[in-house]
C-alpha cells in the first residue's frame, strides 16, 4: 500500500512538474508586444513572476527559441572560408546585432542568451568549442558552436539554446552576397505573419536545456576544459575516437 502511495505521489509531482514547465514555455513564447520594445523591458517581463533561476533560466530560452531565427545563409557564407581567414572576414559576414534582426547562428544565439540571463541577475557564460558527429583533426573547423553556462541555485548548468530548437527554424539557401543576405532578412521580415507562423510550431528539445556534464560531453567538447565541468576532463583525442 505504501508502495502505491509513493508511485502516485512521483507521478502527481511530475504532472506538476510538466506543468510549470509548459506555463513556463509559455509566457516565453506569447509576449505581448508593448513588452518587446527593448531588452531590458522584455527581460523584466519575462522573469517577473519567477523568483526560482531554473524557471529565470527556462522562460529566456523559451523566449530564444520561440523569436529567434537561424541564421543558415551566415553559416553558408562563413563556410564557405577557411576558419584562419573567417576572424579576417568577420565584418563581412556579420549581419548585425541579433537582437534587432532575431536571426543568427550559434555565437550570435549564445551570446543573446547571455546578455539576457545577466540582465535577470543570473550569471552566465558563452562556451566555444566544437560539437557535432564526425569531429576529426582535420576537419574539426567545420564543427566550431557556441553555447552556455547559467548558474542554478549556485551550480553550473548547461543550455545550448541553438540545439534546444526543435521544427522548422533553419533557413536554407546557397551562399550570397551580404546585399543579399539584407535583402533575404528584408523579406522575412515584410512575411512576418509567415514566419511567426513557422515559429509557433517550434518546441523546445529538453536535452539540451540543464544538461548533465556526463551528457554534455559525449557531443560538446569546449576550448577550456574546465567547462567539461567534470571532475576528470577528457582529452580532444578521446572525445573524437
Amino acid at each position: 500500500m505504501i508502495k502505491k502511495i509513493s508511485v502516485f505521489l512521483l507521478f502527481f509531482i511530475s504532472l506538476i512538474h510538466i506543468a510549470c514547465a509548459s506555463a513556463v514555455d509559455n509566457r516565453g513564447k506569447n509576449v505581448p508586444s508593448q513588452y518587446d520594445t527593448d531588452m531590458k523591458t522584455l527581460v523584466d517581463y519575462l522573469v517577473k513572476p519567477y523568483t526560482r533561476d531554473e524557471d529565470k533560466a527556462r522562460v529566456i530560452l523559451s523566449w530564444i527559441v520561440y523569436h529567434i531565427d537561424y541564421d543558415q545563409y551566415k553559416l553558408n557564407t562563413m563556410m564557405d572560408y577557411t576558419p584562419r581567414l573567417r576572424a579576417r572576414k568577420q565584418n563581412e559576414i556579420s549581419t548585425g546585432d541579433i537582437w534587432q534582426t532575431r536571426i543568427g547562428v550559434c555565437d550570435d544565439i549564445a551570446e543573446l542568451y547571455q546578455r539576457m540571463a545577466l540582465m535577470a541577475g543570473l550569471d552566465s557564460v558563452v562556451i566555444t568549442g566544437y560539437a557535432g558527429n564526425g569531429v576529426t583533426d582535420r576537419n574539426k573547423g567545420n564543427f566550431r558552436h557556441a553555447w552556455n553556462a547559467v548558474k542554478i541555485d549556485g551550480k553550473w548548468e548547461f543550455v545550448d539554446p541553438t540545439w534546444a530548437m526543435q521544427g522548422d527554424y533553419r533557413e536554407g539557401g546557397n551562399i550570397v552576397s551580404k546585399r543579399q543576405h539584407a535583402r533575404e532578412i528584408e523579406r522575412r521580415e515584410s512575411g512576418l505573419t509567415n514566419v511567426k507562423k513557422k515559429r509557433s510550431n517550434r518546441q523546445i528539445d529538453d536535452r539540451w536545456f540543464m544538461t548533465k556534464p556526463q551528457e554534455m560531453i559525449k557531443s560538446h567538447y569546449p576550448d577550456d576544459p574546465k567547462w567539461q565541468l567534470l571532475a576528470r576532463p577528457r582529452s580532444f583525442a578521446s572525445f573524437i575516437s
